[in-house]
């Protein structure tokens, strides 16, 4: 009696998988229904794979031209070739699949001393629009003080020293905004009351004191309240 040899299939012997997502039966379906020779046949089962890969992916079944994307997978993995209808008779070819969508513009600035962030950059050049008085002496004063923030913040190991700021400002400045030797820098937000945060349990436990507090003493008095006999 002869043993059946057993049909090993490796990965590395199969075909290319074009898109995982879909898996490989999915892929073996489309080969198949490129290989049916009635076109109304080979029609109805190429949209009966394109509801199957649907259904593979049910949150995104409402982003717009999802079924055009699914014909434009179907026909890469059929290589191309093969004889269907597609919706909107616009038949997906290897120049319009392969199209790269442009790169969105980030908002990145390069410059140096990153830490003063771009905001600061814009607001030294509002600066030297400005006229000189009081308003312009307040507000270079707002830009040294949240330098020097920035610079506490991100160079916690390092003291900070007003004349690093000052020479900072004058060189972002262009110097042309030069500040006097002698002046201090005020730090502005330590005039800011910050109230600690409470934690979850300790607001319960306030919320619990305050319900056994009694809400009124007029009513307390008056649960207390005996009413004397009066004597004849």
């Amino acid at each position: 009696m002869s043993i059946p040899m057993l049909s090993l299939e490796y990965n590395s012997t199969r075909d290319k998988l074009h898109y995982p997502e879909y898996g490989r039966f999915i892929q073996k379906l489309v080969i198949h229904c490129k290989n049916i020779e009635d076109k109304e046949e080979r029609q109805a089962v190429a949209e009966l794979i394109i509801d199957m890969m649907q259904q593979m992916n049910p949150p995104v079944k409402n982003i717009n031209e999802y079924k055009n994307r699914l014909w434009r997978h179907f026909f890469r993995m059929a290589d191309f070739d093969i004889d269907v209808d597609v919706p909107g008779n616009e038949r997906p070819t290897f120049e319009n699949t392969a199209l790269v969508p442009e790169k969105v513009p980030y908002t990145q600035h390069e410059f140096n001393w990153r830490h003063y962030g771009y905001i600061t950059r814009r607001m030294i050049e509002k600066a030297l629009l400005m006229e000189e008085g009081p308003i312009k002496q307040g507000y270079v004063e707002s830009i040294l003080s949240y330098m020097k923030l920035a610079y506490r913040t991100w160079n916690k190991e390092h003291f900070v020293n007003d004349e690093i700021i000052k020479s900072d400002l004058g060189v972002l400045s262009r110097h042309q905004i030069e500040i006097d030797d002698n002046h201090m820098i005020e730090n502005l937000v330590k005039h800011i009351n910050i109230q600690p945060v409470q934690s979850f349990s300790s607001r319960n436990s306030n919320k619990n004191q305050n319900r056994n507090k009694p809400k009124n003493k007029l009513n307390n008095t008056r649960t207390n309240f005996k009413p004397s006999k009066n004597k004849r």
